[in-house]
């Protein structure tokens, strides 16, 4: 199937540095938006120069054969463009270019976009929902960047390369999708990471033999994360609130900070995930939602309190999960409350309580960092060191 472009070729002069009473010609290929040019060696006076015509002006026989030889490039200029059409490869200007000067390789095969699509289908039922998302915004962000550099809104994979990957982090950094929320720092280094893991997928599936920009680097740095003291911790556990929200949500977030669940894991605690060990130790034995990592955990007093508080309220008894349903992020908007109540300078989410609990609670403790891992279903032990630093 033979694809539509815009093409046409040009001719012009552009005037000599040592002397601009002469001028070298010009072949300007343009392909859908994409100009290159070709220098055809021949020099005239910049006066004989007819724009309108593209011809240089006179009679003479030295003037007929620079004519025609303007001619002859322009017909295997055009004849180069019919034959990589013909064989279905890439079609560029540069491509084009390559061609009438006897370096082109041809280029076709699968394109980018076809790339993103394909891995949206096959990766969606594969990924979860918070990881696959994620890849979708780093989708819209190649989506968005490639029509800046190629006029036509896609590309072959055999067009990948080093300097698109520095345009593409370029773009993301000075093009926010969200204008009130730029991409930097961590955040643009996980869609270059993302991006680069979707090129080598087309390599494994065999649609690419090699990484293109496999060597790109854009590295995660490393924060040291933010945690509670055991103090602080304490303080909020025995506060006492009059709001009844504010109440279940504290609760929710110091049974964290003694159990290191993650919050997808404590809505989705239910009986049939508690086993009480011989010693009377209450034991939460999980699948992480997120890693689908065995996580082992025994429940210490406090913990414990809180899953018979909960349980005596029926909705485990009915066979539900323990606690009731509520939304992450109403969950994180209430601990913005906490924040100002306690006078707490750290940025108060639900994930800061799952930090807490391995440097707090466990490491502090005592408790070996390969055991914290299992407790906190980790598949590598150099993520759980991130949360001992």
């Amino acid at each position: 199937m033979r694809s539509t472009h815009s093409f046409g070729i040009d001719f012009l002069i552009r005037r000599c540095k040592e002397n601009n009473k002469k001028a070298l010609i010009y072949a300007r290929i343009s392909v859908d938006g994409e100009r290159k040019e070709i220098s055809i060696k021949e020099q005239i006076d910049a006066g004989a120069w007819n724009p309108k015509e593209e011809t240089v002006k006179g009679k003479t026989i030295e003037v007929k054969a620079v004519n025609d030889y303007i001619d002859d490039v322009r017909f295997k200029i055009k004849e180069k463009y019919r034959m990589l059409e013909d064989s279905g490869a890439l079609i560029t200007a540069e491509s084009v270019k390559a061609a009438y000067l006897g370096i082109h390789t041809l280029q076709k095969g699968h394109t980018l976009l076809e790339l993103m699509t394909y891995y949206k289908e096959i990766w969606e039922p594969k990924l979860k929902w918070g990881t696959y998302k994620n890849y979708l915004t780093t989708i819209d962000y190649v989506t968005l960047f490639i029509p800046t550099k190629y006029p036509g809104g896609d590309i072959y994979l055999s067009q990948l390369n080093m300097q698109l990957a520095t345009d593409f982090e370029h773009y993301v950094r000075n093009h926010p999708i969200k204008e009130h929320d730029p991409c930097k720092g961590n955040g643009l280094a996980k869609h270059i990471q993302r991006f680069k893991r979707m090129v080598n997928w087309s390599v494994e599936i065999e649609w690419l033999k090699i990484h293109p920009f496999g060597k790109y680097s854009c590295g995660v740095k490393k924060s040291k994360r933010k945690k509670l003291t055991l103090e602080e911790v304490i303080t909020i556990d025995q506060h006492y609130f009059v709001n009844e929200k504010l109440g279940y949500i504290r609760d929710l977030f110091i049974f964290s900070c003694y159990t290191g669940l993650a919050f997808a894991d404590v809505m989705a605690l239910s009986a049939t995930d508690l086993e009480r060990a011989d010693d009377g130790t209450l034991w939460c034995k999980i699948y992480r939602t997120k890693s689908d990592e065995f996580c082992a955990v025994p429940f210490l007093k406090t913990a414990t309190s809180m899953i018979d508080k909960y349980w005596e309220s029926g909705n485990a008894l009915s066979g539900g999960t323990i606690f009731p349903s509520v939304t992450n992020q109403e969950v994180n908007r209430c601990l913005k409350n906490l924040m100002e109540i306690f006078g707490i300078v750290l940025n108060m989410t639900f994930h800061l309580a799952r930090h807490t609990f391995a440097k707090t609670v466990a490491l502090k403790n005592g408790v070996p960092l390969e055991t914290v891992q299992i407790m906190l279903g980790h598949t590598k032990i150099s993520t759980t060191q991130i949360y001992a630093d």
